[in-house]
């Protein structure tokens, strides 16, 4: 048995990361019983978190079947990688103008705090995803935007499972480092022109680079 989880909110936190890194895969059973025994937790507190799990898109609950993880929408990770390049976008021409030298160290710092994981002769995944997110929430805050970046970190479900997949199995660190120098000189230049289709090569990157194993290698992951 792990540590006891004295809440719902602990358990469900534990879960949802596991979900979103793909230690627990599309498709595969969560039964309350050894739920209950791993998180030391009464079987309603777990049916509490699976209800949680399910109303935000990651679990699916069928009466007398089980709970099963949620597969991926094909359809809906195209759909906001489309609303997220038209946002973010938008919000790159309207901060690159003000952007300030504080802004600048900023951004570097957190472009090299990237970096740098992405060297690591062990790589951990889970930290890269939150460095990347980082980096990307500076323009967000800087712009007093940050409802809209919650709202879009929030349509979580199936867009940050694809991008774990992406970073997991594709190598392609190396494409994202030069992606986020491509817009850190964007930015610096105030290149207003430029932030479209960088944010959309940038954003559109895991679907090039994973091609035919979207159909193949991990059509289960997809529904």
């Amino acid at each position: 048995m792990e540590q006891q989880y004295k809440t719902d909110s602990e358990i469900y936190a534990v879960l949802e990361r596991e979900i979103i890194d793909l230690t627990l895969r599309p498709g595969c059973s969560l039964s309350e019983n050894p739920l209950c025994t791993r998180f030391g937790a009464p079987r309603s507190l777990i049916r509490v978190v699976l209800q949680r799990l399910q109303e935000n898109g990651l679990v699916k609950i069928v009466p007398y079947k089980g709970t099963t993880v949620t597969r991926l929408n094909r359809d809906i990770v195209d759909e906001l990688i489309y609303e997220r390049i038209a946002v973010e976008a938008r919000v790159l021409r309207d901060f690159a103008p003000h952007c300030t030298p504080e802004h600048r160290a900023l951004i570097r710092q957190r472009a090299a705090a990237y970096d740098e994981l992405a060297k690591a002769e062990t790589l951990d995944f889970n930290r890269l995803y939150e460095a990347d997110t980082r980096l990307h929430e500076t323009w967000f805050s800087a712009m007093g935007k940050m409802y809209l970046w919650r709202t879009l970190q929030n349509a979580h479900a199936d867009y940050s499972r694809f991008r774990m997949l992406d970073t997991l199995t594709t190598g392609g660190l190396a494409e994202v480092v030069a992606d986020h120098h491509n817009l850190i000189d964007a930015i610096e230049r105030c290149d207003l022109a430029a932030f479209e289709p960088l944010v959309e090569r940038h954003l559109y990157g895991g679907i090039r680079r994973l091609g035919s194993k979207l159909t193949e290698e991990y059509a289960d992951y997809f529904e």
